[in-house]
């Protein structure tokens, strides 16, 4: 979860005084690269008839004045290059600079897949969290979803 908004919705709006970030301890002779990412984001779509206007819109949200006041604002780590001077908080600065140095970031996999799987995902993980299943049954509930509807 994002800082500002694990911090938004605390008691204290302070939220957790030690949040921090780390990389996923490298498995020796596994595949993929020490600066992988895994993660979310955020996008624009426009329709293939969207007024000229939506065009222009996304074209301003996309400049890196615009990208730095978002950041200044805490409404997400900015994608044009330059524009993370506006990030105010130090564990988004930290995320940023762990995507910037990625060599390959992959998608949240709930996104990434079909939305029936990403679901599968998201309640099955719920269930281990509220000690109504194991892992072992949430895991074979995530293999059946996924057998049933990747192909």
């Amino acid at each position: 979860m994002a800082p500002s908004v694990e911090s938004a919705n605390a008691a204290d709006k302070k939220g957790v005084a030690n949040l921090g970030m780390f990389g996923f301890p490298a498995v020796e002779g596994g595949a993929g690269d020490a600066t992988d990412v895994i993660g979310g984001g955020n996008g624009f779509a426009i329709g293939k008839n969207a007024p000229q206007e939506a065009i222009d819109f996304v074209k301003y949200l996309t400049t890196a004045s615009a990208q730095s006041q978002m950041a200044s604002l805490g409404m997400g780590i900015p994608v044009v290059k330059g524009s993370e001077v506006g990030l105010k908080d130090a564990n988004m600065v930290e995320v940023q600079k762990a995507f910037a140095a990625a060599k390959y970031f992959q998608l949240y996999y709930d996104q990434f897949l079909p939305s029936a799987v990403g679901d599968a995902i998201n309640s099955n993980v719920q269930t281990v969290f509220a000690g109504t299943a194991t892992p072992q049954q949430a895991a074979q509930a995530i293999e059946d979803a996924a057998k049933k509807y990747i192909k």
